[in-house]
């Protein structure tokens, strides 16, 4: 790759597939004529190998790459960011379809003085109460209608960086793609994220309740053990303590969110017996990473 080749390449979009190629399907097609203007690169991560041969073929504008079914998500995400030659590195997964406006206005972002721009999402996946919880905890925060500035924190389902930012922490992520932890530490270093409602996509999964509960136990205990990792003894301990009031805090949060946006009344009251599960989950995953550490719960997010 020659150096004014790689000046051609303005955007790229890493989307970390784990669900199975059907979905990997329908978000390839939502984002198929984006691409064709040009300057832009997809790398597609997966850590299946199933129907990746077919989805080469039907979407050869994009690189894929198969992993070890073993790999996590943010390990594929990692290794994705490794693969771009972008000026703009965008991540995603493989459970969103893109807005026909998405990458316009993404790169329209970058036209400010921002290095991390994130954007909004919309449920496309409403086909049962449980999708809605799911939905509502992980991803209601940047439901419509969301302003348009300086925000404290962005979804790693729709972001984006600045090849420069990205580089500066490559040691952050070499074992693994945190979102959280890694804007964080961009906003310790003086970066702001920038939160771009017009440039939307949409979450479009359907759930198992059993096994998105084991995925929230994991991802919370993981979550909880990386957040404490070098704090004090004391400071862990207030950290236990205050996780035991969770079950109520997380749902009670999801709830006056929702009321202050003013949609979707009606699958909110539905989904609130599972929200309250998977919230009573996610609180006893904390306590765990808080008290016992990791375990293995970071190699269980895949």
């Amino acid at each position: 790759m020659t150096q004014s080749e790689n000046k051609q390449i303005e955007l790229s979009v890493v989307i970390a597939a784990w669900n199975g190629v059907s979905l990997l399907r329908d978000c390839l097609l939502s984002l198929e004529k984006q691409i064709e203007t040009g300057g832009a690169e997809v790398i597609v991560i997966s850590n299946f190998e199933t129907g990746i041969s077919e989805s080469k073929k039907r979407f050869a504008f994009a690189k894929h790459i198969v992993l070890s079914e073993k790999t996590t998500v943010p390990e594929l995400r990692a290794r994705g960011i490794l693969e771009t030659r972008g000026a703009i590195v965008a991540i995603l997964e493989d459970l969103c379809t893109f807005d026909c406006n998405w990458r316009e206005e993404i790169e329209k972002a970058y036209e400010k003085p921002y290095s991390i721009v994130g954007g909004a999402i919309e449920n496309f996946s409403g086909a049962t109460a449980l999708d809605w919880a799911v939905y509502f905890y992980d991803y209601g925060k940047y439901m419509l209608p969301v302003s348009s500035g300086v925000a404290d924190t962005l979804s790693g389902m729709n972001v984006s960086y600045k090849r420069e930012v990205l580089n500066l922490l490559s040691d952050n992520y070499e074992y693994g793609f945190f979102e959280f932890f890694i804007h964080e530490e961009l906003k310790r270093r003086g970066h702001q994220l920038y939160l771009m409602p017009t440039a939307v996509i949409f979450h479009n999964k359907n759930y198992d309740l059993r096994r998105i509960s084991v995925q929230f136990y994991h991802q919370a205990r993981s979550f909880a053990a990386r957040r404490v990792v070098n704090f004090p003894l004391s400071k862990r301990f207030s950290f236990l303590l205050a996780s035991l009031t969770l079950p109520i805090l997380l749902p009670t949060r999801v709830v006056l969110r929702m009321v202050n946006k003013g949609r979707h009344f009606k699958e909110l009251i539905k989904s609130l017996p599972f929200l309250m599960i998977l919230m009573s989950v996610w609180a006893v995953g904390e306590f765990c990473g808080y008290l016992c550490g990791d375990g293995r719960s970071s190699k269980e997010w895949k």
